[in-house]
């Protein structure tokens, strides 16, 4: 699972931060095997301070780009719809 937490922190001071956001992708484990790793199935949801929005992200390119794409289109998937 790759969790990404996005806090504010008022003028720095670690004391006064806030969560503004959590977002949890868990990889569907089942085209992972049937792709020999290549690609991956993945279900994320998406916290926010009041709402939760689960996506769904499929055969995605696993080993030819960075995670932070994963995060990238995770966070187009949950504001796209």
């Amino acid at each position: 699972m790759i969790r990404v937490t996005l806090e504010l922190i008022p003028g720095g001071l670690e004391e006064h931060k806030q969560t503004l956001g959590v977002i949890e992708i868990m990889n569907n484990l089942v085209e992972t095997i049937e792709t020999e790793g290549n690609r991956g199935s993945y279900i994320a949801i998406v916290h926010k301070k009041r709402t939760s929005k689960k996506v769904r992200i499929r055969n995605y390119p696993r080993k030819a780009y960075h995670p932070w794409e994963l995060v990238r289109r995770v966070l187009n998937e949950a504001h796209s719809g």
